[in-house]
């Protein structure tokens, strides 16, 4: 996932593969004729996927305007559920294909290479998720009923020019928020969010990436429409 949009037809993909610097400090004393090594910085490395160029697709769609523009996302990598694991990384695209290997017996193909920037995080279980969710239009209301368990919804409300939105979770977690596939930024549930504006009727969607260090995050999403 880029932000909160899955990137489709993927064939192959790496997690990050991290290594670290080793700085030699041997001297003429050091015991038994041996090097010695203190460790330096660590490189996060990156990820590397590749799959079949799809333009129907929501995700691949966003990766040309985000390597024309340098943007730092936020990259989730999550692996088939019976291993509860995932990775979750800030990147940028420093490498991008699309629709290479142009031969008429073979789908087209595509492939991006991620710049991993700071230390990537691993999730070995699912995060617990959000507790509760209140969003600020007037007359607003959120179908179905929030669940903590439930991760799509719709909200409707009237008259606000601005609306925000407050996730709350039993243990102290963060969220990082997209309108409309823009990052807002990260912020601790319980918090409010940006303001989110409406000039006029209209809708929104508003995506939260609930995460946790060492959790596999979860999606919540809420298209929020001003009806009058």
């Amino acid at each position: 996932m880029v932000g909160a949009t899955n990137i489709g037809t993927i064939t192959k993909i790496t997690s990050p593969q991290m290594k670290r610097t080793a700085i030699d400090v041997t001297t003429l004393s050091s015991p038994g004729g041996f090097k010695q090594f203190l460790a330096g910085l660590a490189d996060p490395g990156k990820i590397v996927a590749e799959g079949f160029f799809n333009t129907a697709d929501s995700g691949q769609n966003l990766l040309y305007n985000k390597f024309v523009n340098g943007t730092v996302d936020t990259y989730t990598l999550t692996f088939p559920s019976i291993t509860g694991a995932s990775w979750t990384a800030t990147a940028f695209i420093d490498e991008l294909d699309l629709g290479t290997n142009v031969d008429m017996t073979k789908a087209l193909d595509f492939k991006m290479s991620l710049q991993v920037s700071g230390q990537p995080n691993i999730g070995t279980s699912v995060t617990s998720g959000l507790s509760g969710l209140s969003l600020t239009g007037t007359a607003g209301s959120l179908t179905p009923t929030f669940a903590g368990g439930v991760y799509s919804y719709a909200y409707t409300f009237t008259t606000n020019t601005v609306i925000t939105v407050t996730p709350t979770a039993g243990t102290q977690q963060q969220y990082t928020m997209y309108v409309d596939g823009v990052n807002q930024g990260t912020f601790n549930t319980g918090s409010v969010s940006p303001t989110i504006p409406y000039a006029s009727i209209g809708s929104h969607k508003i995506d939260l990436v609930v995460s946790g260090t060492g959790y596999t995050p979860l999606t919540y999403s809420t298209i929020a429409v001003r009806t009058s």
